[in-house]
């Protein structure tokens, strides 16, 4: 079984890496949000040098807080400390850029940037718009010697809505969705994503889904609430803001229930920029993935955990996952988003999800 661990990137933290190898995941990627969390190419070259078989990428990084060719560039730097096994995770910078009060990226520049990027890897010279000029650009070393463009790099991307399902039929290789264990949602998702890749003129399954879950195992006696507690804390909230405008245009499908719920903690989540006493944005985020907020506890309600977490007893943790799987997922994968918990829930992963994968 292919399954994806991710967390946020915590430099004195690397040993996760080789902890998730070992427990039998097959990737492991590192969040980007420089205000946020430790630089993930630092912490993946550190990875890099513990492990030798997990594939190791950005889970993710984004087309504005570093250019295009810097990206490309970092990428296949990685790519000559663990050749073939690396990928590049990016999407729209929905937490590093809004953490800086500014905003995401739109499509147009993630489509520029992704054919940029793999321009560059496949060591194409392209054409590279910056400072107001387009200008031929290329990478230098055709022997390998400063990075690494033989060996692929699979390119992940993080996608919200039906232009961003787009832009990935296009470009990606797999797409990361915010999915939990709901076969009617993960129908949705897959049903327009094949339907992207058709229109892109791509082969059926040239993309693969990879469901992005929030995850904790419960022990003896636990219930949901302990998750939240104990586990994702504030995560789920995370799902919805991603995938409220994409179930509001399927509302017939999923249910005005669970796209109100979800709406509603996501506008109350981010709060009305425009409204007079709107809170800062680095208050907003100052707690972002780093357990619970308590701000946050009355937005996440048992419908919301059922709908996005990876949540129960290893038996259930086991049948979850596989019902991901039959509903139409290629790869279940979880952010762990309290880093002073990853170690206990990676080892919880291996000993419920892959210990019989």
């Amino acid at each position: 079984m292919e399954f994806c661990i991710g967390t946020c990137a915590k430099i004195d933290n690397v040993d996760l890496a080789k902890q998730a190898e070992d427990a039998g995941a097959s990737h492991f990627g590192v969040g980007e949000g420089p205000l946020l969390f430790s630089d993930p190419y630092q912490y993946l070259a550190l990875a890099a040098q513990q492990t030798s078989s997990i594939k190791l990428g950005t889970w993710v990084t984004n087309p504005l807080t570093r250019i295009p060719p810097v990206t490309a560039n970092s990428i296949a730097t990685l790519n000559a400390l663990a050749p073939a096994r690396t990928f590049l995770g990016i999407g729209t910078a929905n937490n590093a850029l809004r953490s800086m009060g500014s905003r995401p990226a739109k499509m147009s520049e993630m489509d520029s940037a992704l054919e940029t990027i793999r321009g560059l890897l496949a060591g194409e010279r392209v054409s590279h718009q910056w400072l107001g000029q387009d200008r031929e650009i290329e990478f230098l070393d055709s022997n390998g010697i400063w990075y690494n463009l033989a060996d692929p790099v699979e390119v992940w991307m993080s996608a919200g809505g039906p232009k961003g399902l787009a832009l990935a039929a296009r470009h990606a290789d797999y797409m990361t969705y915010c999915l939990g264990p709901k076969p009617d949602m993960i129908g949705v998702v897959r049903r327009e994503l094949d339907k992207a890749v058709a229109d892109a003129g791509r082969p059926p399954g040239s993309v693969k889904l990879v469901a992005l879950s929030w995850f904790y195992q419960l022990r003896p006696g636990q219930d949901w609430e302990c998750g939240i507690d104990e586990g994702f804390g504030s995560g789920p909230i995370s799902s919805c803001i991603t995938n409220a405008g994409f179930m509001r245009e399927h509302v017939d499908e999923l249910g005005e229930g669970i796209v109100n719920a979800s709406t509603e903690a996501a506008m109350a989540y981010l709060g009305d920029p425009a409204a007079e006493d709107a809170p800062h944005h680095l208050d907003v985020w100052a707690k972002y993935l780093r357990g619970l907020d308590p701000a946050h506890r009355p937005l996440i309600t048992k419908e919301l955990v059922d709908y996005w977490c990876l949540y129960g007893t290893p038996d259930q943790l086991r049948e979850k996952t596989q019902l991901m799987l039959d509903s139409g997922c290629d790869m279940v994968s979880v952010f762990l988003s309290n880093p002073f918990t990853a170690s206990r829930d990676i080892a919880d992963i291996g000993s419920s999800i892959l210990a019989d994968a």
